[in-house]
């Protein structure tokens, strides 16, 4: 590595071009997009909690992963109380 070259001397025109929010928000939608592939785990069950927490427990973990992460929920009890009042369940 050549010492002589300061970070200074770098030129804008050969940075980066994309902009850095487009490219948390292209993530931030993909995330949206897998978030609601695991929510719909969920369609076609009774709108009842008993139901509901027997759905949850057969969940994969990663997807209860992705679900807190991107819910920014602590607790598995705290995501299912979610998941119920996003599908209208009774909780």
């Amino acid at each position: 590595m050549n010492a002589d070259i300061m970070i200074e001397d770098v030129m804008p025109a050969r940075c980066r071009t994309v902009p850095m929010d487009t490219e948390i928000n292209r993530d931030r939608f993909v995330q949206q997009q897998a978030a609601w592939e695991c929510l719909k785990f969920f369609e076609q069950i009774p709108a009842t909690m008993v139901d509901f927490r027997r759905r949850f427990n057969e969940m994969d973990t990663d997807d209860v992963t992705l679900l807190k992460s991107f819910y920014n929920v602590k607790t598995d009890t705290e995501l299912l109380t979610m998941i119920c009042c996003f599908w209208n369940v009774r909780v």
